[in-house]
C-alpha cells in the first residue's frame, strides 16, 4: 500500500496565512478521502499526518490518521526525524519547506517575499529560506497559491514556471463561523465607526502607509482598527504610530475578526507584496467592502470586486475611504460584488487541484 504523508510541522507554529492554508487544505483533503472522491491512482493509499510530538492537533480528521514524532518541532526535526520517517512515502508540505534531499515530495512555496522585500525579514531567516527554496525547486515538485507567485518563483529560482502547479487559497472556512460580537465592546467600537486592517505587522504589509492615509482622511468619529501580531525573531518591525483613533487589537480569533468585518465601514488591504492575498477575500465573505492595493496578486484574488488604490500614493487611499463614507451606493455594490467574488474559491476546489497533482506524481513514480 502506498503511503502519503503530510508534514504537520505547521501545527507547532503560530497561526498566520501559511498555517491557515495548511490546516484548511489538510481538512479538505480528509473530506475528499473519506468520501472516496480521489483520483484512481490514489485509491487505497494510506494517508497520515506526521506532527511534532507536543503539537496540538485540533483538526477535524477522520480519514487521515495522526502520527506523532519526536525530535523537536523546527527545521532540524523536518530535515532529520521527518525525513527518515517519510523516506519511503510521498511527502506533502504546505508550509514552504521540507527535507532537502527528498525527491518524492510536493512542497507549496507561497510567495517570494523574502527576495522582493528582504527588509521584512531577519538575515538568518532570509538565508535559510533562500536555501530551502533554491534546493526544493530543483529536488521536489513545487506548487504555489497563485499564477503571479508561479511566475515569481520561476524567475527567482530560474526554473520553468509551467512546472509549478497552482493551488488557490480559499475563504469558506469563515462560512460557518458564529461572530463573536463581544470584541466590539472590548475595543469600544459601535460598528460603522471604523476601518479594519488585518495582517501581520511587517514592512511589506504597508501598515504605516495606511495609517498616514487614515490620518489624512480626518474623518470625525472614525477609527482605524489594526489586527495582527509581529514575530520579532523573523520580521523586522517598524514604528506604526499612536493616537486615540488608532486601535491595535493584536491577534484575534476568527470569530472576533468576522464580527469586526461585518460591522466595519470598510476593509483596508494596503500590502506592497503578496503571494495571493486571502484577508480581503475573508472580508468579502462577511459582507465587508474592500479597499485594496492595486498589485497583481490582489487583482488575481479580488477581480473587479474591490476598490483599488495605489499603495505608494496615500491620497489614493484617502479618496477610496472617503468614497465609501460618502457614497452608500458604491459601498453596497462593493459588498455584493465581493460576496460573488469570494464564491470563486473553495477548499474543496483547492483539494481537487492538489489531488490531481499528487495523482500525477504517483503515476510517474
Amino acid at each position: 500500500m502506498n503511503t502519503i504523508s503530510i508534514n504537520g510541522r505547521f501545527l507547532a507554529q503560530p497561526l498566520t496565512g501559511v498555517q491557515r492554508f495548511a490546516r484548511e487544505l489538510t481538512q479538505a483533503l480528509d473530506r475528499k478521502i473519506g468520501a472516496g472522491a480521489v483520483p484512481e491512482a490514489l485509491r487505497g493509499a494510506d494517508w497520515r499526518l506526521i506532527v511534532p510530538d507536543g503539537a496540538a492537533v485540533d483538526l477535524d480528521l477522520g480519514a487521515i490518521r495522526v502520527e506523532r514524532l519526536g525530535g523537536g518541532a523546527g527545521h532540524l526535526w523536518e530535515q532529520t526525524a521527518l525525513a527518515w520517517r517519510a523516506r519511503r512515502d510521498l511527502l506533502l508540505g504546505f508550509g514552504g519547506s521540507g527535507p532537502l534531499l527528498k525527491r518524492h515530495q510536493l512542497t507549496v512555496i507561497h510567495d517570494a517575499t523574502i527576495f522582493r522585500h528582504p527588509d521584512s525579514f531577519s538575515r538568518s531567516y532570509r538565508l535559510l529560506h533562500g536555501l530551502l527554496g533554491a534546493v526544493l525547486t530543483r529536488m521536489a515538485t513545487i506548487a504555489t497559491v497563485s499564477h503571479f507567485s508561479r511566475q515569481e518563483l520561476g524567475e527567482i529560482f530560474r526554473v520553468d514556471p509551467e512546472g509549478i502547479s497552482v493551488v488557490y487559497n480559499a475563504t469558506d472556512h469563515f462560512a460557518g463561523l458564529t461572530p463573536d460580537e463581544a470584541v466590539l465592546d472590548r475595543l469600544e467600537l459601535a460598528g460603522g465607526d471604523y476601518f479594519l486592517l488585518v495582517g501581520t505587522l511587517k514592512p511589506n504589509k504597508n501598515i504605516a502607509f495606511a495609517i498616514r492615509a487614515f490620518e489624512a482622511l480626518a474623518a470625525p468619529g472614525q477609527k482605524l482598527v489594526i489586527v495582527g501580531g509581529i514575530h520579532s525573531r523573523v520580521f523586522n518591525g517598524g514604528d506604526y504610530g499612536s493616537g486615540d483613533s488608532l486601535v491595535f487589537a493584536g491577534r484575534l480569533s476568527d470569530a472576533e475578526i468576522a464580527a469586526l468585518e461585518r460591522r466595519a465601514t470598510a476593509f483596508v488591504f494596503p500590502s506592497l507584496y503578496e503571494g495571493f492575498g486571502i484577508p480581503p477575500l475573508e472580508a468579502m465573505s462577511q459582507g465587508c467592502p474592500v479597499l485594496a492595493s492595486d498589485i497583481a496578486p490582489v487583482r488575481e484574488a479580488c477581480g473587479e470586486a474591490a476598490f483599488y488604490f495605489d499603495p505608494m500614493q496615500p491620497q489614493t487611499l484617502v479618496q477610496a475611504m472617503r468614497t465609501v463614507l460618502e457614497n452608500p451606493g458604491k459601498r453596497d455594490r462593493l459588498i455584493a460584488d465581493g460576496h460573488d467574488n469570494a464564491q470563486r474559491f473553495s477548499w474543496a476546489g483547492s483539494a481537487d487541484a492538489l489531488l490531481a497533482v499528487i495523482a500525477k506524481m504517483q503515476t510517474a513514480a
